[in-house]
């Protein structure tokens, strides 16, 4: 039996009255990691709203581990344990790795408990994932690589069964995107599931199992790995979002360059 950690069935959501996802649907196994490739921008703030906190819909259903967390007839506004990776890093940076990844998490009680202690914790993680990261490093210290994977192992250890990568392989070295695309396999192979959004579909069909192309808050159509490349069209708006992301992040630089 396949089980499900993600499943948003004909899903509209509005702001403002202004319909923002539009009979939205999307299925994520245990397990899987999922493609979502954006021909535009327009819903995809929504839509990773929703993934985390349960707002008031217009209409239909979200499950998440196979409970209905979401609904439009009631809605109670509790958020769901998913972690979201941006190229804008939400780590703090003026704290070390592992106060990050183990002193943030909720529900954790550090009391008097000494640096070394969270160390020895943390170590077996980096041994699973085969990758050296100094623990009592301050996150300022440390490359846009190294911070992605210091959010998905906080991901992990804070139990989260769905964890998103939004747009990370813009940032990052080709040699630096194998690695975390191995992570990926080695944690999908422990049951836990990723949706992996990109502008590039021929790396969504390389890492993901299932794909989704999304367009104007919709989801058109959905590919399994091996199916052929969708129409000109989508593809070249495609490389537009992609060019967008790439401006924005120029932005963020520039404005970081500002204020030091």
């Amino acid at each position: 039996m396949i089980r499900e950690v993600l499943r948003m069935e004909k899903v509209t959501y509005k702001e403002q009255g202004r319909i923002l996802l539009d009979n939205f649907n999307i299925t994520v196994r245990k397990g899987e990691v999922f493609g979502l490739i954006p021909v535009n921008r327009y819903g995809m703030d929504a839509f990773l709203k929703l993934l985390q906190q349960n707002m008031p819909l217009h209409y239909g259903y979200v499950y998440y581990r196979e409970q209905l967390v979401n609904q439009w007839q009631r809605s109670h506004n509790r958020t769901n344990r998913i972690s979201i990776i941006r190229n804008k890093s939400s780590l703090a940076e003026d704290l070390t790795v592992v106060d990050n990844i183990f002193v943030l998490r909720r529900g954790f009680h550090k009391y008097l408990i000494h640096p070394g202690m969270l160390e020895r914790l943390l170590q077996p993680f980096l041994d699973e994932i085969g990758i050296n990261i100094p623990a009592g490093a301050y996150v300022s210290e440390l490359t846009i690589f190294q911070k992605f994977v210091t959010e998905v192992l906080k991901a992990v250890v804070a139990g989260s069964q769905l964890i998103v990568l939004e747009n990370v392989s813009t940032f990052i070295s080709e040699s630096e995107l194998e690695e975390l695309h191995r992570i990926i396999r080695l944690y999908a192979e422990r049951g836990i599931s990723f949706i992996y959004i990109t502008a590039h579909f021929e790396e969504a069909t390389y890492l993901c199992d299932r794909m989704a192309l999304m367009v104007n808050g919709q989801i058109i159509k959905t590919f399994q790995r091996g199916d052929p490349i969708p129409d000109t069209f989508p593809l070249q708006s495609v490389e537009e979002y992609d060019r967008w992301v790439r401006s924005q992040h120029r932005r963020q630089e520039a404005d970081t360059d500002r204020q030091t």
